[in-house]
């Protein structure tokens, strides 16, 4: 729709600088600018929204870098304390934040290519 406005403003604009009625040749700029504004506004909006989405991606692959991490640690102290059930927590988180971060990997792709 911004297109059609444009580029009826544009016409408008030419039409009326062309017979000598500024009146028409102002509405058409006018006209023209608000097409290009809204335009930019919509344009705006998309990278935003691109950027908003791109952060929380980031932010959930960080999450579960962190909880595989955590659950590295777990598990060292488990096996250097001779605990086995804090060894298996601590793998247990790690595989579970492995698979986290797969699903939101496979997201981010499928998230991508429906764009």
């Amino acid at each position: 729709m911004d297109y059609i406005n444009r580029a009826t403003g544009a016409t408008k604009e030419a039409i009326g600088h062309t017979i000598g009625n500024e009146r028409m040749e102002s509405e058409g700029h006018a006209q023209k600018a608000q097409a290009i504004g809204e335009q930019q506004i919509k344009s705006s909006e998309q990278s935003a929204e691109h950027t908003t989405e791109q952060a929380k991606a980031a932010m959930n692959q960080a999450g579960d870098k962190a909880k595989n991490l955590g659950g590295d640690i777990k598990e060292r102290v488990g096996e250097a304390c001779g605990s086995q059930q804090t060894a298996s927590e601590g793998r247990a988180e790690q595989a579970e934040a492995c698979a986290k971060d797969t699903v939101h990997g496979a997201q981010k792709d499928i998230h991508g290519n429906l764009k």
